[in-house]
């Protein structure tokens, strides 16, 4: 079965340089569901510029863990109308749970570059509240990532990432996350990133990610541990104003003490976009989804977008 989606996702940048070297950022997203406008604030913080190679942040702000989530995630900059599903934001059901969420949080961050010649090296590390737990009857318990000022145990998550970049041609990164998220500090989830992407000539590009997942659980037997992992790969090229892309994306099988947690899902995305400017787009794909392990759901949709950035 095939369904029909439409949707507007106007997003706003604020940009507030109140001193050389203090810059106010934030962004607040708009959207349509059911007839009914929501809007939420995906990040407000304070860049306070040391130097030319080192900024600290703080405020809410988008984790560097990953490319998508902190700088490929608003509309008119993601080349397709819906994110990897490997993220959870305005994902449809496509057969699996998102492996992470894209990540903002209420804390503070520091940014170091170096730039030897032609390659550039960047190091990023921050601590927030971190992830909290939603329905702790369900085994493992629901993971929540509240981003807000109020924390449910006294432990940080801390984090990291490493970028190496030959601009314009390639980047790769390594990021990593981690904090107990019960109320007791006992119970721990971690996460780790890979993600590079390689530029070609006369606007040809191929990105992709995988994220791996740890996430500790008390049952009765101990403390289990939930393991899941995926990826996407996608390739995109740019003729005047008309892109075509195409992305896949996995997520395996996991087991969780000793039966199965989730069967996987894959997911095949074809786009195509027409750019009326830099910000304004009209995108649209189609998505075939499939879920592992003998199960199918018949999920396929089709998604007309419109995007744009002021």
């Amino acid at each position: 079965m095939t369904g029909v989606q439409t949707c507007a996702l106007p997003i706003s940048v604020f940009l507030w340089q109140f001193q050389s070297r203090i810059l106010f950022e934030a962004e607040l997203e708009f959207a349509v569901a059911d007839g009914v406008t929501e809007t939420g604030l995906e990040y407000a913080q304070l860049d306070f510029m040391l130097n030319d190679n080192i900024v600290l942040v703080g405020g809410k702000f988008l984790l560097p863990y990953g490319v998508f989530g902190p700088e490929q995630h608003p509309t008119w900059i993601n080349k397709f109308p819906t994110p990897p599903p490997i993220y959870g934001h305005h994902v449809s059901n496509f057969g699996a749970e998102p492996l992470m969420p894209v990540l903002a949080d209420v804390g503070v961050m520091g940014r170091a570059t170096i730039n030897p010649g032609r390659y550039q090296i960047a190091l990023n590390a921050f601590a927030v509240n971190g992830p909290a737990t939603g329905d702790a009857t369900a085994s493992p318990p629901e993971l929540e990532f509240p981003a807000s000022s109020g924390d449910n145990n006294t432990d940080k998550a801390l984090g990291t990432r490493l970028d190496l970049a030959l601009p314009p041609i390639a980047r790769i990164n390594i990021s990593y996350f981690n904090g107990d998220y019960d109320d007791q500090n006992v119970l721990d989830f971690s996460s780790w990133n890979v993600a590079g992407e390689v530029r070609f000539g006369r606007g040809a590009e191929i990105r992709g990610e995988y994220i791996q997942t740890r996430q500790e659980s008390e049952t009765l037997t101990g403390i289990q541990v939930l393991k899941r992992h995926g990826f996407y790969a996608q390739g995109t090229y740019r003729y005047r104003r008309w892109q075509p892309g195409i992305r896949w994306t996995q997520i395996f099988s996991s087991d969780f003490d000793g039966s199965a947690f989730d069967t996987g899902a894959t997911q095949m995305a074809f786009a195509l976009d027409y750019w009326f400017g830099p910000s304004i787009a009209l995108m649209g794909a189609y998505e075939l989804n499939r879920e592992q392990g003998g199960v199918e759901v018949d999920n396929d949709r089709i998604i007309v977008h419109a995007a744009f950035g002021f």
